[in-house]
């Protein structure tokens, strides 16, 4: 569930043009909404939806971040379907992803720090908060 709402929390924020923090914050909301939704009356397995999904959450909102304006500067599509593509991106590599707890189940935890890390650097030095 995190991969879904994080690419399209990620996407949706690229599309309204919002700021990073707000749009990852509302996603953040959104994936809690998700979970709480989804059995209304158990709350007894949320801590650990949460610690499973969160990374996920993060990484494929990041991942669409990251994706989509690099789409705008290199295609002449307009920005519903650079969002569509970007999301359509993000999912393919959030399930592949999801195929790292066949190692183990640390491995996507460690995963998405990795990827979180490299990715906010990343969008960092875009941005022109880091010397490159």
């Amino acid at each position: 569930m995190g991969v879904v709402v994080g690419a399209i929390g990620g996407a949706m924020t690229w599309r309204l043009r919002s700021s990073l923090a707000l749009g990852g914050l509302l996603t953040a909301c959104a994936f809690l909404l998700v979970l709480i939704l989804e059995h209304p009356q158990d709350f007894i397995w949320l801590r650990a939806k949460l610690t499973w999904g969160v990374p996920a959450t993060s990484l494929t909102f990041l991942i669409c971040s990251v994706s989509a304006p690099w789409l705008k500067a290199r295609t002449a599509l307009r920005p519903t379907w650079i969002a569509l593509a970007a999301l359509g991106f993000t999912l393919s590599v959030g399930f592949l992803y999801l195929l790292l707890f066949r190692i183990s189940m640390q491995a996507p935890l460690v995963a998405a720090l990795l990827g979180d890390i490299c990715l906010i650097l990343l969008l960092m030095r875009n941005r022109g908060l880091v010397a490159p």
